[in-house]
């Protein structure tokens, strides 16, 4: 098998590739390959997706022979279950409800088939130009010249439709149902197109130029996005294209353009190096065509200063995430694994040298992206233990300690545009080996609950006031203390209502975090407060619950289910279990609190998520809550405060005395009983 292997790796080169990849870089990917396993495997997954394409994709999609779809694709986020709004899976023809196993047909989910047959044959195209340059095998080209030659006589013909399927909306497309997405297609396709361009007959690069490779620019160009990942991926595909055609107006449109990859470097990338949307997995979305930019400009010899900024988009990652990899998921977001992100720090390594990167997967990453653009280095070395985190501009801060996997990540910044969420002042958790203070994140953007739920305040751990959204806002930071034992933070966003600002306080220690959550009126008019908490697990508790029918049914309130409440003027607390580990909610007494539990949605639809709820209706209010998570027996004895804003705290073997007056934090650990 090796022997074959290095035998195919041994093949002359008989094109050759600009975009991208230079003769140059095919030789060392030989190189590496020949002497590398996990470059030899990374060229044997290119090597199978050519071999098998197109009868792998005719099986995957339940065809009967190779074709493009005669329409134009769908929206991606419409391909969920009307009923259950999880996301389908697709098997062999069939769009699969992955709880009762109904297949959907018809507009729009056979839409976004067509959707993700056209991505896949991109990346096949892309596929088969690497194999023919690895080989020299002209199989490869002709199987190429199918897909580009099948293009070349579609494009053109499709109207320009959107999400919606209305025609020649600004938004719209041909091939897919949006510019976004018509640019994600066209960058793999371009890639592909070039490994194999020389190959092919001149009418037939001629015809593919005209028809799909500026047709699709003049479609992309006509949406101008400004400021977002949309417009990040339109000059990625720009300059492809320009720099295939010679389009010189093109590459300066995706370059110096308004909106182009300068200003994206300079307007979309906070200080911090966070992406502006507050969301990780948008992060690393926009993250991918800014560094495919990158490498094609490189390569064309355009430079670009600009593209510094591109290191601390990896920083940022590296200072959020979580002990198990993953990062808060804020905003429109899922759970981003950093493992999964790998190949792009991988590259970060070549252009940076930062030796922080190959940590990232611990060598998982070291797949064909790696190979392509890539570094050669040693093995990772030992992880420096992360310590509290601030980024000011994107408004997000972690808090750790040393001794401890409790993290907390506390997120006070701008909305977030589009795709932010109405949680100002949330935060999410994780200790024992597992998540604990629950965020949904986002599900498919055609899921009824993507608005009903994942947006709205009362499905985030936060403040709601009056059964009402919060306002698109912007918290300020007033204090940080970080520190190798305690971390304090105290943040502020007002009004995020109509006459009503909060502020929180977080305390946070290797045994417990204290939180002291504060919402005022600045009118005088009392407010309904309701203070949410939502946390993975099963809830235990003793106090005398009994059903409740208090619920609102609107704003994100008639998700919450199985309320069952009870009036308590005192200290109250309970417990959320999990597997590894309890974690216990303690909240100090106070007049006129009603404490609701119940289920609530979470990231899978199918896995409800468990709450607690303390309503307060007043002025103003405190909420004073511990959250400690333990796994045998808890450590805190006892809360107390002493006086406004002085805290003692009871442990076994120990006191801590807490200072959260404004301006004045102090913490003191007193050893003894």
């Amino acid at each position: 098998m090796w022997f074959a292997l290095l035998l195919l790796l041994a093949a002359p080169c008989l094109a050759e590739p600009r975009l991208l990849l230079n003769s140059g870089d095919i030789a060392r990917m030989k190189k590496t390959a020949s002497a590398e396993p996990w470059a030899a495997k990374a060229i044997a997954g290119v090597m199978r997706d050519a071999d098998e394409w197109p009868v792998r994709h005719v099986r995957e999609f339940g065809l009967t022979g190779w074709a493009l779809p005669k329409e134009g694709a769908g929206w991606s986020h419409n391909y969920v279950c009307p009923d259950h709004g999880v996301r389908l899976q697709q098997k062999e023809g069939k769009n699969l409800c992955p709880i009762d196993g109904k297949d959907y047909h018809g507009w729009p989910v056979d839409y976004v088939v067509y959707m993700h047959r056209n991505e896949d044959t991109a990346r096949s195209a892309r596929s088969l130009g690497l194999a023919y340059q690895l080989t020299g095998k002209r199989e490869y080209v002709e199987k190429a010249r199918r897909i580009f030659n099948a293009y070349s006589d579609i494009y053109l013909t499709l109207p320009i439709h959107d999400n919606n399927n209305k025609l020649d909306t600004k938004t719209g497309a041909r091939i897919m149902s949006q510019t976004l997405s018509e640019s994600s297609w066209l960058v793999p396709l371009e890639f592909g197109y070039d490994l194999v361009r020389d190959a092919i007959p001149a009418e037939e690069r001629a015809r593919f130029e005209t028809n799909v490779l500026k047709g699709a620019a003049a479609v992309i160009r006509r949406n101008q996005a400004g400021k977002s990942n949309w417009q990040s991926w339109h000059n990625a595909a720009l300059l492809g294209a320009g720099l295939l055609t010679g389009e010189k107006e093109l590459v300066t449109l995706a370059i110096d353009g308004p909106g182009g990859f300068k200003f994206q470097m300079k307007e979309s990338v906070t200080p911090d190096g966070a992406w502006f949307e507050g969301a990780w997995g948008y992060h690393f979305f926009a993250l991918n065509p800014l560094l495919m930019t990158r490498e094609m400009a490189d390569r064309a010899g355009i430079a670009l200063p600009e593209a510094a900024a591109l290191k601390r988009m990896l920083d940022a990652p590296l200072a959020s995430v979580f002990p198990d990899g993953t990062l808060p998921n804020f905003n429109d977001s899922g759970y981003t694994n950093l493992t999964s992100e790998a190949p792009y720090y991988e590259i970060g390594y070549r252009l940076f040298g930062d030796a922080r990167y190959l940590m990232v997967g611990k060598g998982e990453g070291r797949g064909l992206e790696a190979l392509m653009w890539g570094a050669d280095h040693a093995s990772a070395g030992a992880a420096a233990p992360l310590t509290s985190a601030l980024m000011e501009s994107a408004g997000v801060a972690v808090l750790r300690v040393a001794g401890s996997d409790h993290t907390v990540a506390v997120k006070f910044g701008p909305h977030g545009g589009g795709h932010g969420h109405y949680d100002k002042l949330t935060f999410v958790s994780y200790a024992n080996g597992a998540g604990q203070a629950a965020d949904p994140g986002t599900q498919a953007y055609g899921a009824k609950t993507h608005a009903t739920w994942d947006k709205t305040t009362v499905a985030h751990n936060t403040i709601s006031v009056d059964g009402k959204q919060q306002a698109e806002a912007t918290g300020k930071l007033l204090e940080w203390n970080p520190g190798e034992q305690v971390t304090e933070i105290r943040v502020s966003a007002g009004p995020v209502y109509p006459g009503v600002e909060i502020e929180r306080t977080l305390v946070h220690t290797a045994e417990y975090t204290l939180d002291i959550a504060e919402a005022r009126s600045l009118d005088g008019t009392p407010h309904l407060f309701d203070f949410l908490y939502h946390n993975f697990g099963t809830i235990d508790t003793i106090l005398p619950l009994k059903p409740y029918i208090g619920i609102p049914q609107s704003n994100g309130y008639q998700h919450l289910t199985q309320a069952r409440a009870a009036e308590i003027g005192d200290e109250w607390m309970l417990n959320f279990a999990q597997e590894n580990g309890k974690l216990r909610v303690r909240m100090l007494g106070a007049p006129g609190t009603t404490v609701v539990i119940g289920k609530g949605l979470g990231p899978d639809l199918r896995v409800p998520v468990p709450f607690v709820m303390a309503r307060r209706t007043s002025t103003a209010t405190r909420f004073v809550t511990m959250y400690e998570p333990y796994r045998e027996a808890p450590a805190v004895k006892s809360v107390v405060e002493r006086s406004p804003g002085a805290f003692e705290v009871t442990l076994a073997g120990a006191r801590d005395e807490v200072s959260t007056v404004a301006g004045k934090f102090a913490y003191r650990r007193v050893a003894g009983k």
